[in-house]
């Protein structure tokens, strides 16, 4: 099935005129006519149908009207989408761990489109050994994880450092207190990360001296799982200080003795990339983190990883 003879079906059945119509696509009268014709005689229906002096829309024409547009839209959308890619600009498909979404992550995707407004995103989210293996996988353009993973193919930036904090039920007595430190945390029974999760590592690298007193009562991947069972009183956690941390049902502590930090990164398969955005997009995350405009507030951050 031809485009352009959808096109022309497509304005034809808004002008209802074939005079106007052909003036309309800049073609002539007598070409808008074959090809409707060709059209008609493909699908083996009458599209349109006298009406005075002008035409209208048949029974077939109306059946056919939805289906052209959406295959004409579709088409363009094609189009654009190829030239975009040629042109090195489109669509980032963006994979990010579920902590650095709010809000880290957005505000960086809506200051890159603000400077780059030809620019898109699709978002999706996983554990940071998921976001490296879509990476080599080609499945997705850029990553923000907290681990790094050996691997010759990526690329890994810092962009945001965290400090440990504890998170304790509202009702349990370190709430009283307004810090403590890893020795006030031992005598409770601890939820904390799983190994699916980066995050578990500098947690592990906080607890390794007293590890044979570290009472761990659940493991679980995801931050907002451990948080919804300290708020339902199955544990304690120390984790790191991010924004999902800090909800009305749980008291969040600064853990003052020993401070641990953990890192997070942007990644990306190390360049050039055949979409010229992604390697922007990346310079300009860590550009960002290093000088912050004046609606992200500035970060600490971690040293470059060691290739």
């Amino acid at each position: 099935m031809n485009i352009d003879h959808l096109r022309y079906f497509l304005v034809l059945s808004q002008e209802m005129h074939y005079s106007r119509a052909a003036q309309r696509l800049n073609i002539s009268q007598s070409g808008l006519s074959h090809a409707i014709v060709t059209l008609e005689k493909e699908l083996g229906v009458s599209l349109f149908q006298k009406s005075g002096r002008g035409i209208a829309l048949g029974r077939f024409g109306e059946a056919l009207l939805p289906q052209a547009q959406q295959i004409v839209a579709l088409a363009d959308s094609c189009l654009r989408n190829f030239q975009m890619l040629k042109d090195g600009v489109g669509t980032i498909r963006l994979q990010t761990i579920p902590l650095l979404v709010i809000p880290t992550v957005t505000r960086l995707c809506r200051q890159f489109m603000g400077e780059n407004p030809e620019c898109d995103f699709t978002f999706s989210t996983g554990m940071s050994r998921q976001v490296c293996q879509a990476l080599t996988e080609g499945k997705v353009d850029i990553g923000f994880c907290s681990k790094i993973y050996s691997d010759p193919q990526l690329e890994y930036a810092p962009i945001l450092r965290r400090s440990m904090v504890a998170a304790v039920p509202l009702d349990h007595p370190l709430a009283q207190q307004s810090s403590v430190t890893l020795e006030d945390t031992l005598p409770y029974p601890h939820v904390t990360y799983s190994w699916l999760s980066g995050q578990r590592d500098p947690v592990e690298a906080l607890f390794a001296p007293v590890r044979d007193r570290w009472r761990i009562a659940y493991e679980v991947e995801d931050a907002n799982f451990i948080l919804e069972l300290v708020a339902q009183g199955f544990g304690i956690s120390v984790l790191l200080d991010t924004p999902p941390v800090h909800r009305p049902d749980v008291k969040v502590l600064p853990l003052t003795q020993p401070v641990q930090m953990g890192d997070f990164y942007i990644v990306r398969r190390k360049p050039p990339h055949p979409l010229a955005n992604v390697d922007r997009f990346f310079d300009f995350c860590v550009e960002q983190a290093r000088h912050p405009a004046q609606d992200l507030p500035p970060v600490s951050l971690p040293a470059a990883p060691a290739e």
